[in-house]
């Protein structure tokens, strides 16, 4: 069976459970089934931080999962102080990644600095994922929003990468994207967005537009970021747990960062309040 027939089905499989998962599912199960994804990406990041056996990446992945708890009872002054660090990160690492891919791929890193930045980025993804989720009256729909904006983007970009993409947006990372792919994403999203503003009845269109375009922007830097990790720990995939997709981290790539940046976008804005 081809990778693309496995990327298929096993897409065709994932959709109507990640819709139930986000939509559907009470309160216990949504933060159940995220906490298991949580492990299994931070088990995911143990291996690309190179510890030396499953014994030790699954007390980490225990241990990641124990902070990202500890974090989501903080009190909301101190939770929205991490959010704006967490888009700070995220707009320096979009810079870096921009204008300093080599340095990036260079960069010495000691496992112990690996593992606090994977805790930190895992951490803050279950962190803004449930609080989207569950401190707002929309919630299931503003996280499904979020998923279909990262969808859109992502499918958007590779169709047009496909039809008109001949400039690469980061070779050094990632040669199979074009800037062609992004700015067809870019504008799928801006479509979605139009729709979007209609339904959540937003008080300016044009600031949930610009936030939209901005959030699907830095989901590709997500992309890049974990492509950029996986480089240098030269590996493909993450993991195998999905077949024709990888592991976990592989799917939720995009999500590291569009999540966190997109609660710190809600918070500053504050659209939804």
């Amino acid at each position: 069976m081809s990778s693309l027939v496995q990327r298929l089905l096993t897409a065709a499989a994932l959709i109507p459970v990640v819709v139930w998962f986000v939509m559907f599912s009470n309160d216990t199960a949504f933060t159940f089934i995220l906490s298991v994804i949580v492990f299994i990406a931070a088990s995911e990041w143990a291996g690309l931080s190179k510890l030396d056996s499953k014994a030790n990446s699954y007390f980490y992945a225990f241990f990641v999962l124990a902070i990202s708890f500890a974090m989501n009872t903080l009190s909301a002054p101190v939770l929205y102080m991490l959010m704006m660090a967490s888009l700070f990160f995220w707009l320096l690492i979009t810079a870096l990644i921009i204008s300093k891919p080599k340095c990036l791929l260079e960069l010495s890193a000691s496992r112990p600095i690996m593992m606090v930045l994977g805790a930190m980025v895992i951490g803050l993804t279950f962190v803004s994922l449930c609080q989207v989720r569950l401190e707002f009256e929309q919630g299931p729909d503003l996280l499904m929003y979020l998923l279909l904006l990262i969808w859109t983007a992502d499918s958007g970009a590779y169709f047009a990468g496909r039809a008109f993409g001949q400039h690469k947006l980061s070779p050094v990372i990632s040669p199979g994207k074009s800037l062609e792919g992004v700015a067809g994403g870019l504008l799928a999203c801006f479509v979605l967005a139009f729709f979007g503003a209609q339904y959540f009845s937003v008080g300016s269109s044009v600031l949930f537009i610009g936030m939209s375009i901005f959030i699907a922007l830095i989901s590709v830097y997500g992309d890049l970021f974990e492509s950029l990790m996986k480089r240098r720990a030269d590996v493909k995939d993450s993991g195998a747990i999905l077949p024709g997709h990888g592991g976990i981290l592989d799917r939720i790539d995009s999500l590291i960062a569009a999540g966190p940046v997109f609660l710190a976008c809600i918070l500053i804005t504050e659209i939804f309040t």
